[in-house]
């Protein structure tokens, strides 16, 4: 099971609090773009998506880049004046995290009982959970939390033996 990469940029949005709620894309012309959620549940935030290879190259570019490339695709979405309202604040590096190394799991063709495979135990002593042990939740918090809960009470249970 290979990890995806899919990383997200938080910017604080100063003086926009006229602007409504709404989501954007960068370009629908070449991949290498970002999507944004502006001011998310109301707040003064800008949050930037983005994935795939253009994501690795952001990650090994830094954070600098990272913000310098969604601040100049806002401004051409929102206008020049937004560069001066823009503050960055934090982004995700999954791929350069030793514990993670990817964002989201994917089976490759053919491959999707290995989902099934991951979360077996290991001599009932070793537990498994996580999105990526889901079989029908893969890729998010939910799938993460419910297989969770599966193996703690599959290691309480053999507590109890």
């Amino acid at each position: 099971l290979p990890l995806g990469l899919a990383d997200k940029l938080f910017f604080h949005f100063e003086g926009g609090e006229d602007m409504p709620e709404r989501y954007l894309v960068g370009s629908t012309r070449r991949r290498e773009t970002m999507s944004y959620q502006v001011r998310p549940m109301g707040r003064p935030r800008i949050n930037c998506f983005f994935g795939g290879q253009f994501a690795e190259r952001l990650e090994r570019d830094g954070f600098a880049a990272m913000t310098a490339f969604a601040t100049d695709e806002l401004a051409g979405l929102l206008g020049g004046d937004v560069r001066r309202k823009l503050r960055p604040l934090r982004a995700s590096f999954w791929r350069q995290d030793e514990f993670a190394r990817g964002s989201y799991s994917y089976a490759l063709p053919g491959h999707a009982d290995d989902r099934a495979k991951l979360a077996l135990p290991v001599d009932n002593r070793l537990f498994f959970a996580g999105e990526a042990c889901s079989l029908n939740f893969f890729s998010t918090a939910h799938g993460a939390y419910e297989t969770g809960l599966a193996a703690a009470a599959a290691a309480l249970a053999t507590l109890s033996d």
